[in-house]
């Protein structure tokens, strides 16, 4: 079911407990979670996140912005999240609806390649005696102004 270890959220269910269900209540689940995806229904229970401040190394702790939130999210709403990301990742792939510039969360798609493609466009440009023009977005802080 999950791929890795993580904290539990507000439910207290963990990933170990999830991969030692029984088959008749991982088939149970099953049903619950395509019930989901049929209704369109989101359990508000699984809306809810527990924060939690972490220090950010080397930083002073009396102040607010030393400190980065994390989310603990209940973890079957996290399979769910993981299940709706391949189906949604598959249908936009398979029907070609992404850019091919488009290299953030794609698989065969890494900031490499990113790279890699903005210095063949230097080269093109350098050897047609041509201008290129990029914009560069510093997005270090841009989720606490969202």
């Amino acid at each position: 079911m999950c791929s890795k270890t993580s904290a539990p959220g507000i439910d207290q269910i963990t990933t170990s407990m999830l991969k030692h269900l029984h088959q008749n209540t991982i088939s149970y689940l099953t049903s619950i979670l395509n019930l989901i995806f049929q209704t369109g229904t989101f359990p508000l229970l699984w809306k809810t996140a527990l924060i939690m401040p972490i220090l950010k190394p080397l930083k002073d702790p009396s102040l607010p912005s030393s400190y980065r939130p994390i989310s603990l999210l209940n973890t079957v709403s996290k399979i769910l999240e993981k299940i709706l990301n391949n189906r949604l990742s598959w249908y936009l792939e398979s029907n070609e609806c992404l850019s091919e510039s488009q290299y953030g969360c794609r698989k065969k798609h890494s900031t490499l390649m990113a790279l890699a493609d903005l210095d063949a466009q230097i080269y093109e440009a350098h050897n047609h005696n041509a201008h290129l023009f990029s914009i560069f977005f510093d997005m270090e802080n841009a989720f606490p102004r969202v």
